[in-house]
């Protein structure tokens, strides 16, 4: 009995320094993974992509986990501003370009310059146009992952069928002026350069749209204008000489040359809402680069493109539209948040995630001919990523950048139609973005 006492009073003293020991190295032996929280707004398409390769990303990085949080597309202003009024932020969200000025400007999200610094991050390797879309007071507050620029979209059975030479790289303006009025022809197939020519009864415009809302700079910058006075365009200038002559030529491929339209997405013009080139109704266009895989699923329209036509100054001027990570400022793991924003605006993330099922262009120059796919039209797909390096993030595009539209969206229409005069029309449309934007600009 003395010598099992004195066995069990060993062992007993042997079971709790062992307890003491575990007790010790547990916390780093076996701490949980930390949870970060992800937001995205991606498409089904999309989502089928994105989910089996951001659990790679998960299963490389066992000191952390990622519960993923979708947020319908249309939702995500909404959604952001209510969680950031709850101050329930997630760690990291992917949030579109175009609206994420608004929280920066709230201080929602953390500055990554240092992050950046740190990591050797190469931003060079980024086109400038995305990373535009997420720099405030020269810093940079979000990494874009990827973006959408404009590319010339043409039809080439017209073009064959008019025996019209199609656009090249080299076009310009007055190129396509010429060519669009060529290619626009009434019921009766005729042209607005014959006698009688109906233009209430158009069949096919020459080219896909005018000068319809404020987001189309780019197009008066081609003509030697600008509507941004300021960096961030938050004050706007329609009246200057240069701005009003790019206006007027415009307008008058709508209203005087009727080789455009004034309604080119409502659709009371063709009958058709969307783009009437998808649909037919359009010889040229301009639209994002996701309108190839609209074309292609749809085998309605044979098509090539083209880059985005040479300005005055022998310039492209293109917008796009961008996509991008931004830590909260209010995350507990900082350090992890950026391993995992670094993770997926890696290069081969984004030619795998993005660029090769054709969901958007890598914004990362060394991925971005991933989204080049020769088994499928356009043969010129290389036109995509010189427009990449021309394209020019919208501005404005701060908290009350969408007002502006409801502000001026009818004084556009009636521009174009003839009811109001171009200098008329341009002061109106001035002075009511103006107003719109004021409480957005900053001293």
């Amino acid at each position: 009995m003395g010598l099992s006492a004195r066995v069990l009073r060993l062992l007993g003293a042997s079971l709790v320094a062992t307890l003491i020991v575990i007790g010790c190295a547990g916390p780093e032996a076996s701490r949980a993974p930390i949870r970060l929280r992800l937001q995205v707004s991606l498409t089904a398409d999309e989502l089928n992509t994105f989910r089996p390769a951001l659990q790679r990303i998960d299963d490389a990085n066992p000191s952390w986990s990622v519960a993923l949080e979708e947020v319908p597309q249309g939702s995500e202003v909404e959604k952001v501003t209510t969680l950031l009024a709850g101050n329930d932020m997630p760690d990291v969200l992917r949030l579109q370009g175009l609206t994420v000025q608004q929280w920066i400007r709230r201080d929602a999200f953390a500055d990554l310059d240092d992050r950046i610094a740190g990591a050797n991050l190469d931003l060079t390797d980024f086109y400038e146009g995305p990373l535009a879309q997420f720099r405030f007071d020269d810093s940079l507050w979000g990494i874009p992952d990827t973006a959408t620029p404009e590319v010339v979209y043409y039809n080439t059975a017209v073009f064959a069928d008019a025996d019209i030479d199609p656009p090249t790289d080299q076009w310009t303006y007055e190129d396509m002026r010429e060519a669009a009025v060529a290619l626009t022809v009434d019921t009766q197939g005729r042209s607005p350069a014959d006698e009688g020519f109906d233009s209430d009864s158009i069949e096919r415009w020459g080219w896909n749209g005018g000068i319809t809302y404020f987001w189309q700079n780019a197009f008066i910058k081609a003509l030697g204008g600008d509507l941004c006075v300021n960096a961030d365009c938050t004050e706007m200038d329609f009246t200057s000489a240069a701005n009003r002559e790019a206006f007027e030529w415009w307008v008058s491929l709508v209203r005087d040359d009727h080789a455009a339209l004034h309604d080119p997405y409502g659709g009371s013009q063709t009958g058709v809402p969307g783009d009437p080139f998808l649909a037919g109704r359009a010889a040229m266009g301009s639209n994002g680069s996701f309108a190839i895989g609209q074309l292609n699923a749809a085998e309605t329209v044979e098509y090539e493109i083209v880059p985005p036509f040479l300005g005055l100054d022998g310039t492209r001027y293109t917008p796009l539209s961008t996509n991008g990570y931004v830590m909260s400022a209010a995350t507990e793991h900082p350090e992890e948040a950026w391993q995992l924003i670094a993770a997926l605006v890696d290069a081969g993330f984004l030619g795998e995630t993005w660029g090769q099922p054709g969901h958007g262009v890598p914004a990362r120059r060394s991925a971005a001919s991933s989204v080049i796919d020769d088994s499928h039209a356009p043969a010129n797909q290389e036109a995509i990523l010189t427009a990449m390096e021309a394209g020019e993030v919208f501005r404005p595009n701060t908290a009350n950048a969408g007002s502006v539209f409801g502000a001026t969206v009818d004084l556009f229409t009636q521009m174009n139609t003839g009811e109001l005069e171009i200098a008329d029309a341009l002061a109106q449309i001035e002075a009511a973005a103006n107003e719109a934007l004021a409480p957005d600009r900053t001293e």
